[in-house]
C-alpha cells in the first residue's frame, strides 16, 4: 500500500488511477490523517460482498471441528 496526500492525488490523479487499476492500493491522507483508501474495483467488491469473511468463517469452523474431533479421540483413548 502506498500513501499519498490529497494535494499529490489532485496533481497525479490520472497516474494514480492507472496504478489502482493495475492493483495498487493507496491510503489518502489530509493533514497527515488517513481519510480514504483507493482500491481496485475487484478488491472493493470482495470486501463489500463479504465473501472473504464467509471463507474465513468456514475455515474457522473446519478448524474447530477438527480440534473437537481430536479432543474427543484423546478422551476416548485414555
Amino acid at each position: 500500500m502506498k500513501n499519498i496526500n490529497v494535494n499529490e492525488l489532485q496533481n497525479q490523479i490520472s497516474k494514480i488511477i492507472h496504478e489502482v487499476e493495475a492493483g495498487e492500493v493507496y491510503q489518502v491522507s489530509r493533514y497527515s490523517k488517513p481519510v480514504a483508501y483507493l482500491v481496485p474495483q475487484s478488491e472493493y467488491q470482495l470486501a463489500v460482498s463479504g465473501e472473504g469473511c464467509k471463507k474465513c468463517v468456514a475455515d474457522l469452523r473446519n478448524i474447530a471441528s477438527k480440534l473437537k474431533n481430536e479432543n474427543s479421540k484423546v478422551k476416548t483413548d485414555n
